[in-house]
């Protein structure tokens, strides 16, 4: 699940590079949020689904670790995009947040 977003939407990771190259951060910026949020809204009913075919129960009951890590990383993104401009220093940041998630939920103790 760390690698499916990378991969899905590379194609638009990388006009977004080139976009923000191109001193376009509010195009660069509305593709990369556009992209997250149909991923988001993609692999949510894929991965309910996939546990259904599989009958492994996967539902939306979410536990607080989940929450709690959204709700961080929104806070992150929002304070990084409330100027309304960036450098690679938040996007190096950005990047290191999302290893520290991936970090944590791979250490984080499962409840089976």
């Amino acid at each position: 699940m760390i690698l499916v977003p990378l991969v899905e939407k590379a194609a638009e990771h990388i006009t977004a590079v080139d976009e923000a190259w191109d001193n376009k951060m509010n195009l660069a910026l509305s593709h990369v949020l556009g992209s997250s949020i149909q991923t988001a809204l993609f692999n949510t009913p894929l991965v309910v689904m996939v546990g259904w075919g599989l009958r492994v129960p996967m539902d939306l009951n979410f536990e607080i670790f989940d929450a709690i890590v959204l709700i961080l990383a929104i806070l992150v993104v929002g304070n990084f995009l409330r100027d309304a401009k960036t450098d690679y220093l938040e996007g190096i940041l950005c990047v290191f947040v999302y290893i520290i998630i991936a970090i944590a939920a791979f250490y984080y103790p499962s409840s089976h």
